[in-house]
């Protein structure tokens, strides 16, 4: 398995470095073996700091809405790496060129103070330092639909960056499970809509599968890492050339433009 992990790790990697498309890596791994593609997402994480230089500044959940698992055909939630320089405030622009196919997804984003060693909810409550609304900015380096669970978690849970949002809210202030979300357009269209406990019942929830999926791989949750839920609706083309603006009850708004032209 070495020389298949070495060989995907470096077609990955050129992909995402080079914005182009490569083949699945599930027909080189045995079926369903989470390990060896959650290697995978490390080892081009770790390519890309020393290449890049960046350092981890958080991680995401993806597929924790039942609407999405569906839609792509995948059941069980997965976990990217979010480096600092994927990382951009609300308002940007981002051009089409730094992406194969950008999708538009809305999510809460949770923002640890604390370390987390213990994955009971009280702690995990207890390290939050605030939320946020927050887009994903989604891309795959497969020229497909999303493909089977280790396809999705060798390309980094499809995590391109993120976009996090104008206003932090105190971690208990507002109902998650009830908060509603909408994306609209500046032009007034709407992209998708949903609420907060499409996210596994509460995104809160969401936030302890990954505070146990990485103490169980020996990397627990540190305190300063944002951390994405997972997306509230549907995950959708992202229009080019118009400002969409995602909007949660109680939190606040995110904003951002895709560029055709850069």
């Amino acid at each position: 398995m070495t020389e298949t992990v070495e060989e995907i790790v470096e077609r990955l990697y050129r992909a995402r470095r080079d914005v182009t498309t490569t083949a699945y890596v599930s027909p080189s791994l045995p079926e369903h073996d989470l390990d060896a593609a959650y290697r995978i997402s490390e080892l081009v994480a770790q390519r890309r700091e020393a290449d890049l230089g960046v350092r981890r500044v958080g991680r995401k959940v993806g597929l924790t809405n039942p609407m999405v698992q569906k839609r792509v055909g995948v059941f069980e939630p997965d976990y990217g790496i979010i480096h600092d320089d994927m990382v951009h405030p609300s308002g940007v622009v981002r051009g089409a060129s730094q992406h194969n196919f950008l999708r538009i997804e809305a999510e809460i984003a949770f923002v640890l103070g604390a370390d987390l060693v213990d994955t009971d909810l009280a702690s995990i409550e207890a390290a939050i330092d605030h939320v946020t609304p927050a887009f994903e900015l989604v891309d795959f380096r497969y020229d497909g639909p999303v493909g089977q669970i280790v396809d999705t978690i060798a390309d980094n849970a499809g995590c391109d960056g993120i976009v996090l949002g104008e206003e932090k809210h105190a971690y208990g202030s507002v109902d998650l499970a009830g908060v509603e979300l909408v994306i609209t357009t500046a032009e007034g269209v709407e992209i998708t809509r949903g609420v907060g406990s499409n996210v596994l019942g509460n995104p809160i929830n969401a936030v302890q599968w990954l505070a146990e999926t990485a103490l169980r791989m020996g990397q627990p949750l540190r305190a300063g890492e944002v951390l994405l839920s997972g997306s509230i609706g549907h995950i959708e083309p992202w229009p080019a050339d118009v400002e969409c603006t995602a909007t949660i009850t109680g939190l606040g708004r995110v904003r951002a433009t895709l560029d055709s032209k850069a």
